[in-house]
């Protein structure tokens, strides 16, 4: 198993910016984190899914726009 994530370490894996993370977070696209004491971490686990879920909206998208110009 690999470790969890802090949200420093998160946001440099995957090349955005902790504002960018925390919008996520607001608009219920981040991904799943728990608490140790106050701070909030990422599992790998939801790291996977949370890249998945991205995939497959963009892939939605793509395939609305191809379909509205097609």
């Amino acid at each position: 198993m690999l470790p969890s994530l802090t949200i420093n370490e998160f946001c440099l894996a995957e090349k955005i910016s902790r504002s960018q993370l925390y919008e996520d977070w607001q608009n219920g696209i981040g991904p799943d984190f728990f608490l140790v004491g106050s701070h909030r971490r990422i599992s790998h686990e939801a790291r996977e899914r949370w890249r998945r879920q991205r995939e497959a909206a963009v892939k939605q998208a793509h395939s609305v726009m191809e379909a509205s110009h097609g």
